[in-house]
């Protein structure tokens, strides 16, 4: 993807994983931004972290939870019954 035609989709002002993550799902591609932790990248429905940031702790622990409610999102709802 060109970088020039890469824009943020999206700000969050706060952490909200679960929010995030229904965002996420339903933009396949791009970017968004979480005050306080920065700009992540969005590619094929995940989140994923730029390089620098593979070795913040911080961001890889917030990717894979954001990551981990996607998948739960993305699974057929087991019937009660």
């Amino acid at each position: 993807m060109n970088i020039k035609n890469s824009i943020t989709l999206r700000s969050f002002k706060k952490y909200q994983p679960r929010q995030i993550a229904k965002f996420v799902k339903a933009f396949f591609n791009g970017r968004i931004f979480i005050v306080g932790l920065g700009r992540l990248r969005v590619i094929e429905g995940k989140v994923v972290a730029y390089q620098h940031q593979k070795s913040e702790k911080s961001i890889l622990i917030v990717v894979s939870e954001i990551n981990k409610i996607i998948n739960e999102l993305s699974q057929p709802k087991a019937s009660m019954g």
